[in-house]
């Protein structure tokens, strides 16, 4: 399963990523994913971006996280340097979405 993230305009560039990233670079931007759909304007989305973007040194990205597996519940790892690495694509996104006036929504 995935989220894609895309500004509300025609032509928008489009984020993609796997549920459990996507769930946490929202979280990093103070927004909720509720397993349905979110939006919020293109000013707020840039200024939320911005501020992940400054305090990335203080989350756990420079190490990313191991692959979990429970039983037969796999929890994906991520590489090291990720979570800035969707974050610099989501300040493109969000720079189109203001530039065109559009609100951002992710499902």
């Amino acid at each position: 399963m995935s989220i894609t993230i895309t500004a509300s305009a025609t032509g928008s560039p489009k984020v993609n990523m796997a549920t459990g990233n996507a769930k946490q670079v929202l979280d990093l931007l103070g927004l909720t994913f509720d397993g349905d759909w979110g939006t919020t304007t293109g000013p707020d989305f840039l200024g939320r971006v911005l501020l992940a973007l400054a305090l990335i040194g203080t989350t756990t990205d420079a190490v990313g996280r191991p692959e979990v597996a429970e039983g037969r519940w796999t929890s994906e790892g991520r590489r090291p340097g990720y979570l800035a690495e969707r974050l610099t694509d989501l300040r493109r996104l969000a720079s189109w979405a203001v530039e065109h006036g559009a609100d951002v929504d992710w499902s």
